[in-house]
């Protein structure tokens, strides 16, 4: 087996290589982080001990990324000075195990004999336990581990950020690290609801309150009882209902919809919102009262165009989702679509992110992402201000014609790609095309 060792301990190294290289393995060695990855991705070990030596950041992040190397290696952490907090982030991290130092070269054989066993089903083949965080950005690792500091609690949690950051994100990964990992999860979208059924799915409601309302029913806290719930754009809540939804947090009851006694609930509440809070409070949509209530611990996730090392970090994680989603065989980026990544502002953060890598993973037909299989969001949609109000002015029937037929220019006329680029059905693609071929025939 090729083990790779990450440590500055030249004594160290030099004679855990050799002992290595006495029982048939591989041993190679680096000092440097940068360094280290690009050897776990050329070298592929199956094992990687990692020194610890005080300095955690740099160790996490050095695990996350292995992650994204298929197949991934196993990793066990060393330290001098072993720490439970320590333990804890590193196997959430993905860490395959925590060992002090001296290290027992019996138990390093054995776990090396049980790794390259033929029978060992890897941890890596499981579906992941949570949703993990893919980032090498500074302040996004320490978002991160204040997201693991907060997770032990219960205190409610207040997620702030531009639309397609990833709040949802940072909201699971809070819940699957508490207490309540194994309890319910609900999620509410408030900005999706009209205001005349917002009540009855946050609190319920019994039979006969209401015209249509033929039998009971539980709101989103009775349902998230003992688990999470999580408020999507909670600045969307009307006014009215701000209040009521202050008392559930603070009394830990709800009142139904003609219900005659309150109901007891034990809910952690996350909320999020893509609102700068001097927006929301200043123009009066949000009460203040609420919002001290719901920011005991204040997340900001900044926008990816301000951590621009998580760019290509994230194409390359996605490009591997991308890949078994749909069959793809996509290996490496050219290095000119990855400037063209790197020059785009990504006005739609992550999410647009997703997008793109998903259609040049569609579109490639080799093994490299080229620059023009990076199609962004408002490609098609505007390129000039002339042709911006051209399309601004234009009937929706006309607009959908132009980028169903701008979607099958792109893929050659492969009207499979072409639906999943749109995000519709073949068979809707189908239609559409007919009834344009009847509407030229008239």
């Amino acid at each position: 087996m090729v083990v790779l060792i990450v440590d500055n301990d030249l004594r160290e190294v030099q004679n855990l290589s050799s002992f290595l290289r006495e029982h048939g393995h591989l041993p190679i060695a680096t000092d440097s982080f940068k360094s280290a990855e690009g050897l776990a991705k050329r070298e592929r070990p199956g094992l990687v001990l990692v020194n610890l030596n005080g300095h955690a950041a740099p160790v996490m992040e050095f695990i996350q990324l292995t992650q994204l190397i298929q197949p991934s290696p196993q990793v066990i952490v060393t330290t001098q000075r072993p720490r439970l907090e320590d333990a804890v982030t590193a196997m959430k991290m993905g860490a395959y195990d925590f060992w002090g130092k001296p290290l027992s070269k019996e138990r390093l054989v054995k776990t090396i004999d049980l790794l390259d066993s033929p029978l060992q089903t890897s941890p890596k083949s499981a579906p992941p336990s949570c949703p993990d965080i893919i980032t090498r950005d500074p302040s996004m690792l320490r978002l991160k581990a204040m997201a693991l500091k907060v997770a032990a609690s219960n205190a409610t949690v207040f997620i702030q950020g531009e639309s397609g950051t990833g709040k949802e994100l940072i909201a699971r990964f809070i819940h699957k690290n508490s207490a309540r990992k194994d309890r319910p999860f609900v999620a509410l979208n408030c900005a999706a609801l009209p205001e005349t059924l917002m009540e009855s799915e946050l609190f319920g409601h019994e039979k006969g309150a209401f015209t249509g309302a033929i039998k009971t029913r539980e709101g989103k806290f009775e349902t998230a009882n003992t688990g999470t719930l999580l408020l999507d754009e909670v600045t969307e809540i009307p006014l009215h209902l701000q209040a009521k939804l202050l008392r559930v947090l603070q009394e830990s009851e709800v009142d139904r919809l003609g219900g005659r006694h309150p109901i007891r609930v034990d809910v952690r509440v996350l909320a999020t919102t893509n609102l700068t809070m001097d927006e929301a409070l200043k123009g009066g949509r949000f009460r203040k009262d609420l919002y001290y209530r719901l920011n005991v611990i204040p997340i900001k996730i900044p926008p990816l165009r301000d951590r621009p090392d998580d760019i290509l970090l994230l194409s390359n994680h996605l490009i591997i989702q991308y890949n078994r989603l749909h069959g793809g065989c996509v290996k490496d980026i050219s290095p000119e679509a990855r400037r063209k990544l790197q020059l785009h502002p990504w006005p739609g953060n992550v999410r647009e992110l997703q997008n793109v890598i998903q259609r040049a993973v569609l579109l490639s037909t080799s093994e490299s992402i080229a620059p023009e299989h990076l199609i962004f969001d408002e490609d098609g949609v505007s390129e000039s201000p002339a042709q911006d109000r051209e399309w601004t002015l234009m009937p929706l029937s006309e607009m959908e014609k132009r980028m169903i037929h701008k979607a099958l220019d792109t893929v050659d006329g492969n009207r499979t790609r072409a639906a999943e680029l749109l995000g519709i059905s073949v068979r809707t693609l189908r239609n559409k095309l007919n009834e344009y071929r009847q509407q030229e025939e008239m």
